[in-house]
């Protein structure tokens, strides 16, 4: 549990949560490097580490010696706040194998002078601070590079290319296994897969001169020959993807010249087809063919071709959804993977399947007030993927689908027929590319308080325009770089992600949605114990401004995965609505004399709706521990978190944002580990103030005019909005703007302050 701080207010629970939180940070528990001795402090009378210094030290920077040494410091917050936190003491074998490891990696880097020697001082009655003084001494400097044996070799060039020793710099052991291994693979990648070496050296200490020769046997140059392929399938027989299509695959043409690195990417080709639990490209070493062919067997293991997956379930915002897919990994016999996918949501509270009997059963005071939510949800497609694209490392997607979806109290967008085409593409290790074009011909419908307020359309003409179906075709590119160790649950690495999407009457869409949008995540994962792990992501977007930005388009904050002091989408701009005339909230002022009215909010007056109009700059980060239960590590999970963010508007003609602080928003989550996944409950504590917006009260519709008027609604003590009333006494909204103003009652009690969410999946 968090350390309890003097007082109740909102800094000290702030306060409260962030010393929490950075007590489990990684960067305070650091992991002893270095084998041998002992800096548990289990011991009677040991004196602990405040700190490890170095000084001397030109060459290596303090944290790569840091890793050579045992002896190791207190965490951060042991030092300092003495409560929590990792108590490391003084290596119980001393000092001498730190001393040793230092000379040593100095020895192998060069410098064969180097000598250390340590300072221990006391700084209080059961601590030390430990100072290593370091003098490098001359390094040795490289006299003579001699490499032999390249002669045969067409591109010696690129073989010797960036290589680290270089005459007149300096040698060491270190450098030298890492050239020759360096040109061994080089070699190995282009034709010889024989190649060889025996190194070589001297070293005249007085003179602090090396000489170096390294002996290259290349082998002979080789090419591939044929290809012997080997299936089973799941159930034992014969497989089912044609062994001419598994040689397309691999990417190497008979006769190629032999590279290591093309049965590399051979053998990745074949496992991202999804379709093999097992795959062996080995060369046959027995040279049948005069030293100059290499033959190569492929060994495959293959999964099931066909699967179909149905999942059903209940979420909050969703009801009764269901998910199917059917999945064929040899369509048409050409390795290609087709899957049908449908999907629905909303079921028992959207039209056509809204019962009553149902409604009582999904979460009607969220969903009643949601537009998305009254009618169904579907998703209809067909995806195709093809191993490759005439043959390069793009693998290619083809998409068709139909879809009605929507985003929690901000829009509701129908697709009568879209279609996607993609191309995906590993840059790297852990480095997939995708790029893709898709067009949609349909509409968008959003709340009218968010039309009229975000977007400057409030008379049901410019509504109707906005939400009349166009074609919107967008093309994007995203980007991630993996680093972790686990793709599904990590606890070290990184992952760094971003996209851009644009659309453009140049693509082919409506002149009136163009736009260019770009967001970035970073996420950070580190181990703190066996059974914690530290979670940080930061999440960032930006749109352009000009035409017409569609709703979807949008940024959105707030909620589960996001910053979850707050409910789904209601961090950032926010648009009032109250549907019924409630007197104890608001009360119209009808000015007979000027034919006007004013509806004027009261003291302490809130809504009754919430419509979150997202904005076109967003800045979220999250942070989290994750902790196994001691007693229950595969069941439970206890995730205390830090969430800030907001969603700003910039305006079109001004450079300024439509600033409002940073909410924070600390709070504590439980997960439990299901067979349909993680399952999360957080309660996230908003210490802010409600965010100011316009503010409207939706009269009931006009029997003349079929409409239903969005009448402002100002702040008690804020200059009233007149709002002119027509022959017939109906009111004339046209060109009136409601003024961002309004702020609502906000209960000071600390749980109507924190906010429930429910995720499943780690969302992360």
């Amino acid at each position: 549990m968090p350390p309890r701080l003097a007082g109740t207010g909102t800094r000290a629970i702030c306060r409260s949560w962030l010393v929490a939180l950075f007590a489990l940070t990684p960067a305070l528990a650091p992991v002893a490097r270095a084998q041998g001795g002992d800096i548990d402090c289990d011991r009677e009378n040991e004196r602990e580490v405040g700190a490890v210094k170095f000084t001397g030290n030109r060459t290596f920077a303090t944290d790569e010696l840091s890793a050579r040494v045992l002896a190791t410091a207190s965490s951060f917050t042991r030092r300092h706040f003495r409560v929590i936190g990792a108590k490391r003491c003084y290596p119980s074998t001393g000092l001498g194998p730190d001393v040793a490891a230092l000379k040593q990696y100095y020895q192998n880097n060069g410098f064969y002078d180097t000598t250390v020697d340590t300072l221990v001082r006391r700084t209080s009655k059961s601590a030390v601070d430990i100072t290593f003084r370091i003098n490098e001494g001359a390094p040795i400097r490289l006299d003579t590079l001699r490499i032999e044996g390249l002669e045969l070799v067409d591109d010696t060039a690129s073989i010797l290319k960036n290589l680290q020793l270089q005459v007149g710099g300096r040698f060491g052991r270190d450098l030298l296994t890492a050239d020759v291994d360096t040109i061994v693979a080089r070699l190995r990648n282009s034709g010889y897969p024989r190649a060889d070496q025996l190194r070589s050296w001297t070293v005249n200490r007085s003179q602090h001169r090396a000489t170096v020769g390294i002996q290259v046997t290349t082998g002979p140059l080789a090419h591939f020959g044929a290809f012997d392929v080997t299936t089973i399938g799941a159930k034992g027989a014969s497989g089912e993807i044609d062994s001419a299509v598994v040689r397309g695959l691999i990417g190497i043409r008979t006769g190629q010249r032999y590279s290591a690195r093309a049965l590399s990417e051979g053998t990745r080709n074949l496992y991202n087809l999804g379709v093999y639990r097992h795959v062996g490209l080995d060369v046959d070493t027995t040279w049948q063919h005069g030293d100059t062919i290499a033959d190569v067997h492929v060994d495959l293991r293959e999964d099931f071709i066909h699967q179909f997956d149905l999942n059903e379930g209940w979420a909050t915002l969703d009801c009764f959804r269901i998910n199917s897919q059917l999945t064929n990994r040899n369509f048409l016999d050409k390795a290609q993977r087709l899957e049908l996918t449908g999907r629905l949501s909303k079921i028992g509270f959207g039209d056509p399947t809204d019962f009553q009997a149902t409604h009582d059963l999904c979460r009607r005071h969220d969903l009643e007030k949601d537009t998305a939510s009254s009618v169904l949800n579907y998703y209809a497609g067909a995806t195709l993927r093809r191993p490759t694209l005439f043959g390069t490392h793009w693998v290619p997607s083809y998409s068709a689908y139909t879809e009605r979806t929507g985003e929690y109290q901000a829009y509701l967008r129908t697709t009568y027929l879209g279609g996607e085409a993609s191309a995906t593409r590993e840059l790297g290790r852990g480095l997939p590319f995708r790029a893709a074009y898709s067009m949609e011909y349909g509409y968008t419908i959003a709340q009218p308080a968010i039309l009229c307020a975000v977007f400057r359309r409030c008379s049901r003409s410019e509504q109707d325009d906005v939400q009349a179906t166009r074609r919107l075709a967008i093309t994007s590119g995203s980007i991630q770089w993996i680093r972790t160790n686990d793709p599904v649950e990590p606890t070290t690495g990184f992952v760094i992600g971003g996209e851009i999407r644009g659309s453009s009457p140049y693509f082919l869409s409506d002149p009136s949605v163009s736009f260019l949008k770009v967001t970035a995540d970073v996420s950070w994962y580190r181990e703190i114990t066996h059974h914690s792990v530290f979670f940080a992501r930061v999440r960032g977007g930006v749109t352009s401004l000009g035409n017409l930005l569609p709703p979807q388009e949008r940024l959105y904050a707030g909620g589960a995965n996001s910053v979850r002091g707050f409910q789904q989408n209601e961090l950032g701009p926010i648009v009032y609505l109250w549907t019924s005339l409630d007197t104890t909230q608001f009360k119209p002022d009808t000015n007979f004399v000027n034919r006007t009215i004013s509806y004027i909010a009261k003291p302490g007056a809130t809504s009754s709706r919430r419509s979150p109009g997202g904005g076109n700059s967003l800045f979220v980060v999250n942070t989290e521990v994750r902790i196994r239960d001691p007693f229950f590590p595969q069941l439970l999970e206890y995730v205390p978190f830090i969430d800030a963010g907001q969603v700003w508007t910039r305006e079109p003609g001004t450079k300024q944002l439509n600033t409002q602080r940073a909410e924070i928003t600390p709070g504590l989550g439980i997960r439990v580990f299901t067979p349909v996944g993680p399952i999360q409950l957080n309660a996230g504590y908003n210490p802010g103030k409600p965010r100011p917006g316009p503010a409207y009260f939706a009269a009931p519709v006009d029997p003349v005019t079929g409409q239903a008027p969005l009448l402002c609604v100002t702040g008690f003590g804020e200059p009233p909005v007149p709002i002119k009333i027509l022959p017939g006494g109906h009111p004339d909204t046209e060109g009136i703007v409601c003024p961002a103003t309004f702020v609502p009652a906000r209960s000071s009690n600390f749980f109507r302050r924190l906010t429930l969410t429910l995720s499943i999946g780690t969302g992360y």
